[in-house]
């Protein structure tokens, strides 16, 4: 999901979410040596890169250097280019056990799951079920400003509406019991009793709630469960056998022990965290995949193979984030940096990233057992290995 867990120093910054905190992913960019806003992606020429023993070698330095970094008991991560395959996994599964970590292990991938909101909201579109154009009012009532918000600027980040993940009284609720009865009714009555944060379409800004909303709308639309459209009109539709949005709260086995650290006391023993009431991230950040579906996933995110061309192009097009000095945005469902497209997430005992640069058919997938909600222990990973093959995309 994005990070509910945030730093407790940063509640106030609006810096929350079940998900992928793109602020907290600019921080990781700067670190990784991302540049300002500058060439535009037109400008870029990468170079072709193969998956010799000289590259894999490099890649396997990069992920032993950032592994002690992350915190996380255990990491698998993977690159491919064309049909070539770069795979490394460091770790343990528990700690208790000392299991190896297993690549092929189910895992909870969090904000990922809103590119599949994303996508199952443009089918709706591509079957003129609804309009991009359409105000959310239309779908549900009494949200401040509803009557001027549009779908498009719900999938975009453009909304203005308030993050329910940042409500103080959620997040303890939330930090207290991981499993705690929740129903995404109750985030749009969070959301009814705090003021817009920005006027729609004036800002970019990461929120939850605008995938909680876009789940509601699916169906109201559909008169199907969120959940159930997903994983009939896109998992299944690309045959991802081990994709899942899930109705109980555990992760199916196989899969590592998830793992929390404490925010505010690096150093104290990580807290077990396994179940996770999935009515809680919902349509922003509920989903469950492995290593391999996330590739495959990836590919869908820049190939649009469930989307007409015009919706694909659509989804595409970015808006930078405010208040960010590099070329980091969101489209419709996805994140982008540069030429690279995908999305991340961060939940309780799980960090994620998928990432594709689609110009050189090449993939990056991370998944690690730690996290908080604030945090993202996988894209300070995936982003030096990105930066180790196409440099030219982090100048």
């Amino acid at each position: 999901m994005l990070r509910l867990d945030r730093l407790r120093s940063r509640r106030a910054q609006h810096n929350s979410s079940l998900v992928a905190l793109p602020l907290l992913l600019v921080f990781s960019l700067v670190a990784a040596g991302w540049g300002p806003i500058g060439a535009s992606s037109k400008a870029l020429r990468p170079s072709e890169v193969s998956l010799d023993k000289a590259t894999k070698a490099k890649l396997d330095k990069v992920l032993k250097d950032q592994f002690p970094k992350s915190g996380m008991p255990g990491v698998a991560a993977a690159v491919w280019i064309g049909d070539q395959r770069w795979r490394s996994v460091l770790g343990v599964s528990d700690l208790e056990t000392q299991a190896p970590f297993n690549v092929d292990d189910n895992a909870r991938i969090a904000s990922i799951t809103k590119s599949y909101t994303g996508t199952a909201v443009l089918q709706l579109v591509k079957n003129k079920k609804l309009k991009l154009d359409d105000k959310l009012e239309s779908y549900v009532t009494g949200i401040p400003n509803g009557d001027q918000i549009t779908i498009r600027q719900l999938l975009g980040m453009q909304s203005g509406i308030f993050d329910f993940t940042t409500d103080d009284a959620f997040i303890a609720a939330f930090d207290a019991d991981p499993t705690m009865p929740f129903e995404p009714t109750q985030a749009v009555d969070i959301i009814k009793q705090h003021q817009p944060l920005f006027a729609p379409g004036t800002q970019t800004q990461y929120a939850d709630s605008n995938y909680v909303l876009l789940g509601l709308i699916i169906e109201k639309v559909t008169g199907r469960p969120a959940g159930e459209v997903i994983n009939n009109d896109v998992v299944r539709a690309l045959h991802l056998g081990h994709t899942s949005f899930p109705t109980a709260d555990t992760v199916p086995t196989p899969h590592p022990t998830g793992y929390v650290p404490d925010p505010d006391n690096p150093s104290a023993p990580l807290r077990v965290v396994n179940d996770v009431n999935p009515n809680v991230p919902s349509t922003a950040g509920a989903m469950i995949s492995t290593v391999a579906d996330l590739k495959r996933w990836g590919k869908e995110l820049t190939d649009g193979s469930l989307l007409t061309r015009k919706l694909q192009t659509e989804r595409l097009k970015s808006h930078p984030f405010d208040g960010t000095q590099i070329n980091i945005g969101y489209g419709l469902g996805v994140e982008t940096i540069n030429d690279i497209v995908g999305h991340n997430g961060a939940i309780f005992g799980y960090s994620t990233a998928v990432y594709r640069f689609a110009k050189e058919n090449a993939t990056f997938v991370v998944v690690g057992n730690a996290s908080t909600n604030s945090t993202t222990p996988s894209v300070e990973i995936a982003l030096p290995l990105i930066k180790a093959l196409y440099p030219k995309q982090i100048t």
